[in-house]
C-alpha cells in the first residue's frame, strides 16, 4: 500500500477560495481505481493548514491519478496560490493493523 501524507500552508483566504476546487478533485479522485482514501482536511488549530491524506493500492494507481485531468486542474489552481509551506511524503507500507 502507498500512503501519501502532507500539509500545505497558505493564507486562510486562499484556502477558502480553493475549497470548491478541492472538493471537486477529492470527489473525482475517490472514484479512481486503486484509491483507498483521498482526503483534504483543514487543521482545527491553524486555519492556514490543509492536511493531505491518501492511500493507494499501488504506485501505479497513484501514477495514473497524477495524470488525470482533475489533478492537472487542481495543480494549476494551487500554482496560483502562494504557499508558505509545502511538505508531502510518500510511504510504501503494509496494510497496517487495527489499534
Amino acid at each position: 500500500m502507498i500512503i501519501v501524507m502532507g500539509k500545505l500552508r497558505m493564507d486562510a483566504a486562499a484556502i477558502d477560495a480553493a475549497l470548491p476546487a478541492a472538493q471537486k478533485v477529492v470527489a473525482a479522485t475517490q472514484l479512481e481505481d486503486g484509491c483507498l482514501q483521498y482526503d483534504y482536511s483543514r487543521d482545527i488549530t491553524d486555519p492556514e493548514i490543509f492536511h493531505i491524506t491518501e492511500r493507494w493500492t499501488s504506485r501505479e494507481a497513484l501514477g495514473a491519478h497524477l495524470g488525470t485531468p482533475h489533478v492537472a486542474e487542481w495543480i494549476a489552481i494551487l500554482g496560483g496560490i502562494t504557499m508558505k509551506e509545502r511538505h508531502i511524503k510518500l510511504y510504501d507500507t503494509d496494510e497496517g493493523e487495527d489499534l
